[in-house]
């Protein structure tokens, strides 16, 4: 399936996935639809999916990097994105940090997916930008009835939709190496990185040290035990450990829903 050429009856009607590309899949129609109608009620639907799917997408990096999570501290989310960044960047979850140490160690395994790491400043300024339609933007004469507006506003809401659409159809998903998985020596190693006691290049140094060692832990463990399927909350993605995983660095995912959704 893909994003353009479609009707507004058949981007109402496409079949729900539970996952924020989704959302970005339907904003991207919408957009296309813009395009091609030159109607402002696409340009405000495209933003409305688009600021939609930032929420969710939000909320999967909430439970990716918060095994324990409260139904007080969804409570304190929900609706209110604001209050979800601060969770994000509190010291209990910090995100940034546990992307940033997930994407320096994954690709020192040349069998390790191709994942995306969002900055939180970045999806915040995008969902500022989609929120500028969602709320009265003027009279329908210096507005609607302006191809000047209509085209700024066009262009404006591509700028955050593009990016975020590219990233979501070129990466495998989202994935993190959660933090009660990592082997001594890998905590170690990120309480170091995540404190600024050690830098990137060190950090790479001494995990290609470590790296066969804990290569060999793994294989004992793995023989001595059946495999254990690491899989995202939300019920969607999987790794199996000792395929696409790197041995030494189990993963947490939430596999990309854009592929099926495109037909790649």
């Amino acid at each position: 399936m893909k994003t353009e050429g479609r009707s507004a009856d058949e981007i109402v009607a496409n079949a729900i996935v539970d996952h924020s590309s989704w959302h970005f899949f339907q904003a991207m129609s919408w957009l296309d639809l813009a395009k091609r109608t030159q109607r402002p009620a696409a340009l405000h639907y495209a933003a409305l999916d688009l600021r939609y799917g930032i929420e969710y997408l939000l909320f999967e990096l909430l439970v990716l990097t918060n095994r324990g999570l409260t139904e007080e501290e969804y409570q304190r989310c929900l609706g209110d994105p604001r209050a979800m960044k601060k969770t994000l960047r509190s010291a209990k979850v910090d995100y940034e940090k546990l992307a940033d140490f997930s994407r320096i160690l994954l690709p020192l395994d040349p069998q390790a997916p191709k994942l995306r790491y969002w900055r939180l400043d970045e999806l915040f300024k995008y969902w500022g930008i989609a929120s500028e339609l969602l709320h009265f933007v003027g009279a329908h004469s210096r507005t609607y009835a302006s191809e000047r507006w209509f085209v700024k506003s066009l262009a404006r809401l591509e700028s955050a939709l593009a990016p975020i659409w590219e990233v979501s159809t070129t990466t495998f998903g989202i994935g993190f190496i959660p933090r009660d998985a990592m082997e001594p020596e890998v905590l170690q190693a990120y309480q170091e990185f995540s404190a600024g006691t050690l830098k990137e290049e060190d950090l790479k140094i001494r995990m290609r040290i470590l790296h066969p060692l804990l290569k060999e832990r793994m294989s004992r463990t793995r023989h001595s035990k059946p495999a254990r399927r690491a899989t995202g909350p939300l019920g969607q993605g999987n790794c199996q450990s000792g395929s696409i995983c790197p041995p030494s660095v189990p993963l947490k995912l939430l596999s990309s829903e854009a592929g099926a959704l495109t037909g790649n």
